[in-house]
């Protein structure tokens, strides 16, 4: 995906993006150590595939989609973290009511 997709980011998380020609999303949620410890990555990424659902049925289905958490996902607020992903959507131009 580096060399073929495209990648936005904000302070929250970085989303990188680039069609895979299915009827489906995929997706990938990766925290690293700068996260934090075991449990802190693994809480970043539990709140990334939930912020995630609420968001899916507002997305264009065929895109392979990998998520990288960033330190401040630890501290944002829920609503916060999931209009983060609505606002890089929206910059990917995946979000159904920005296609022409």
């Amino acid at each position: 995906m580096r060399q073929e997709g495209r990648s936005l980011a904000n302070a929250i998380l970085v989303l990188g993006f680039q069609p895979n020609y299915l009827e489906h999303n995929r997706i990938a949620v990766i925290a690293g150590r700068s996260v934090g410890g075991a449990v802190q990555r693994n809480f970043a990424k539990r709140r990334l595939r939930s912020a995630f659902q609420k968001l899916q049925a507002e997305l264009e289905q065929g895109y392979d989609l990998v998520f990288i958490a960033r330190k401040p996902i630890l501290d944002v607020k829920f609503s916060s973290l999931i209009e983060s992903l609505r606002l890089l959507a929206r910059q990917a131009k995946i979000l159904k009511d920005e296609v022409t």
